[in-house]
């Protein structure tokens, strides 16, 4: 089996698993539905259809699934068109230094401006921008980093 197959086969029987808890079953319940609608006693020996046709009918006695709220990265920003050109130096100057991300320019603004700082570096002031730019190229000549 290959990891893809795995990945959903494990993604289907986690539903099928967080539908059992949340519709209440009893394991006499689940172990019918499992027989009647998979033909196997346990979720894991399910397969592709059999795990369809099981959460195609707990759907119907009631089953909703939900969005994740963890496992996403927060988006970033869109920084205004005035800090742009600023915004895209810095990115420049983080990926020549050995491809460092952007939360690397967030922590550096959290030292520069301690509890005042924003969440992303993208939120700073023109100015604040253009002092960790300053630094970061004090950084790139120090680390022997591209500065062009």
């Amino acid at each position: 089996m290959s990891k893809l197959a795995r990945d959903h086969r494990n993604g289907d029987v986690i539903k099928i698993q967080i539908a059992r808890k949340q519709l209440n079953l009893t394991e006499e319940e689940y172990q019918t539905i499992l027989q009647t609608y998979g033909g196997v006693q346990s979720s894991k020996d399910l397969d592709h259809d059999g795990r369809k046709r099981v959460l195609a009918y707990m759907e119907r006695l009631g089953f909703k699934p939900k969005a994740s709220a963890t496992g996403k990265r927060p988006a970033r920003p869109t920084p205004s068109a005035d800090a742009l050109p600023l915004v895209r130096r810095i990115r420049a100057q983080l990926i020549s230094l050995d491809r460092k991300p952007d939360e690397y320019a967030d922590g550096i603004a959290k030292q520069m401006l301690g509890d005042q700082a924003p969440q992303f570096f993208e939120w700073l002031q023109l100015r604040d921008l253009d002092r960790l730019s300053q630094i970061l190229t004090h950084h790139q000549k120090r680390t022997g980093a591209p500065t062009s």
